[in-house]
């Protein structure tokens, strides 16, 4: 999918396609890692003059985390949310038997509205899976905003 020519909806049914239809948390967390990655990518490459000089090469989360930050088109709260995940998909891929917790899906949240908040306490009251999946689905709607408003 093009990232870049894809409308608010597009996004948006592709984030939930990749997040919501897998029954564990690290699916949810792998596939909405991955989402965010190329939103990062589609982000940092419409603010180049030449992009494939960047993305040539394969290109770290991190560095293309840090990059989008120092070219100003990331906020702390952004910036801070899509780290926390980095760093829970980092564990699984890095530590065996490595099981997420609420405390670390919390550090995704950013700006939620009151009925996010809400949802999101009912679903760890389901346990973590759904804990998980309901946080992916609002980080992945907080990074599409960064390249498509849901008027475009």
């Amino acid at each position: 999918m093009d990232y870049s020519a894809a409308s608010f909806e597009e996004l948006d049914q592709h984030a939930m396609v990749q997040v919501i239809f897998e029954t564990d948390e690290l699916s949810p967390i792998l596939r909405g890692h991955i989402f965010i990655e190329k939103i990062l990518d589609t982000l940092i490459s419409k603010n180049l003059v030449n992009p494939k000089a960047l993305f040539a090469k394969n290109r770290t989360f991190d560095l293309k985390l840090d990059l989008a930050r120092a070219m100003g088109l990331l906020g702390e709260n952004y910036y801070s949310s899509f780290r926390a995940l980095n760093n829970i998909r980092n564990d699984y891929a890095h530590r065996a038997n490595y099981k997420v917790s609420f405390d670390e899906i919390s550090g995704l949240k950013f700006d939620w509205e009151p009925i996010q908040n809400k949802t999101y306490k009912e679903a760890c009251k389901k346990g973590i899976e759904e804990a998980v999946k309901l946080a992916m689905i609002f980080v992945c709607w907080k990074a599409i905003h960064l390249i498509q408003s849901p008027d475009a």
